[in-house]
């Protein structure tokens, strides 16, 4: 998952969090069905762990921008989670206001090093948010505890939701080291996507 519940560290904290999102000319949301292994070096750019990422590549639907149709300028890995969920299941226990939710959760969110500091990963985030918000009541992500990351979220409009407690430390076979920070839990930001009426 992304640590930044992507379970890695999101390098996503770069992007310009100030004003509009700028956009590249002929730049496309494409869901990619097909041959998702050809992205893996650049899924490991967020998750670090190869073996993290087999977990849900396969499960997962995997989003992209891309310029001129072939550059992946930023990527995304959603799962679907709500049997995590149910009723009498941790998930429930941790966080009781999803308890019986449809809940999808973005596992990985990078953005290419040549189109850092653009606002390219909250574009995309935005997107799919708005993309399940037909489906799910709620998107998680989770994220080391670093200042940085929890910033991008919060400007995301997510919030924090509970804490998986040693997560980083029991999955990742090295430590992980985030802005100087030794990561060990992982916070879990929630943003409520489906609409009110919708809900009611």
């Amino acid at each position: 998952m992304p640590r930044c519940a992507s379970d890695a560290p999101l390098r996503a904290a770069t992007d310009n969090l100030s004003g509009p999102v700028p956009l590249l000319p002929d730049l496309r949301l494409r869901r990619i069905r097909v041959r998702r292994e050809r992205f893996l070096p650049l899924l490991l750019l967020a998750d670090e762990s190869e073996a993290m990422i087999a977990r849900y590549l396969d499960r997962c639907q995997l989003y992209g921008l891309f310029y001129q149709k072939r550059q992946p300028v930023s990527l995304a890995a959603i799962t679907d989670e709500s049997a995590a969920f149910a009723p009498g299941t941790e998930g429930a226990r941790l966080a009781p206001f999803l308890a019986g939710k449809a809940v999808c959760e973005c596992r990985n969110l990078v953005t290419a090093p040549a189109f850092r500091g653009h606002g390219f990963a909250r574009q995309l985030l935005m997107r799919l948010c708005g993309i399940y918000d037909r489906s799910h009541d709620a998107m998680l992500v989770g994220t080391g505890d670093t200042p940085a990351m929890q910033h991008f979220y919060r400007k995301c409009g997510f919030r924090p939701a509970f804490v998986r407690r040693g997560f980083f430390r029991d999955n990742y076979p090295q430590p992980i080291v985030e802005d100087g920070c030794l990561l060990e839990d992982m916070i879990c930001f929630c943003r409520l996507i489906r609409p009110q009426a919708a809900r009611s």
